[in-house]
């Protein structure tokens, strides 16, 4: 790939001046973060806000502030804005009646994803015998197996993973450091928290952050 065609999927995330509350209570209060294309680990105990800011940046809480990604504005254009995001929560939640299929068919729908990319996925997550049975069976692993499968659905540009390591065992978890390895050389970018340390030999991370009194600072 030539450098003109590389510059034009490169992520450049801005936000500045952000601010939430919750009624009187401020969880979130800083001025500006630029994240340009790489791996950024967010860290933070337990009701730091690190869920809410992911939540925010996948465009699913309102906020104060403004927020780009790629020079798309949420607020001018949060149709485009959120088609470049792909986010996997920390503990999925889906309904119980629904097969794992239905969900991932419903993915590939909305993102016009190709099928055979997706059940290569499923596939390294162990997961194709378990697609078409209901999710209200599922292990809570397996909800996690399911949601990355979902999250690496489709063609996005910033891929917001909130605690990608927990409840999956190790083969899943190489299986999560290469599919990062093989997107991020692809030129895509990502933000993840995890409470786990995050193997420095598998990921090179460009950058971490440590969320503490509302505030986002390097570390």
């Amino acid at each position: 790939m030539d450098r003109l065609k590389l510059k034009k999927i490169l992520t450049t995330l801005n936000i500045r001046n952000l601010l939430k509350r919750y009624g009187s209570y401020t969880v979130l209060d800083f001025m500006e973060l630029q994240l340009d294309q790489g791996i950024y680990w967010i860290k933070g105990g337990n009701g730091t806000g690190k869920t809410t800011l992911f939540r925010i940046l996948a465009g699913q809480t309102p906020f104060s502030g403004s927020l780009t990604l790629n020079q798309i504005d949420i607020r001018k254009r949060p149709a485009a804005y959120r088609s470049m995001i792909s986010y996997a929560e920390a503990e999925p939640s889906y309904p119980e009646y629904i097969t794992g299929n239905d969900l991932l068919n419903y993915h590939i729908a909305v993102r016009k994803a190709m099928r055979d990319i997706s059940d290569n996925i499923t596939a390294r997550f162990g997961m194709t015998a378990f697609m078409d049975q209901k999710i209200g069976s599922y292990s809570s692993g397996m909800l996690k197996k399911l949601s990355l499968i979902c999250a690496f659905t489709g063609n996005a540009e910033l891929y917001i993973l909130d605690e990608p390591l927990i409840t999956i065992d190790t083969q899943a978890a190489e299986v999560l450091y290469s599919l990062i390895e093989e997107y991020s050389g692809q030129g895509k970018s990502f933000l993840l928290s995890s409470h786990q340390d995050i193997d420095p030999l598998r990921l090179q991370v460009k950058a971490s952050f440590y969320i503490k009194d509302r505030k986002l600072t390097s570390c």
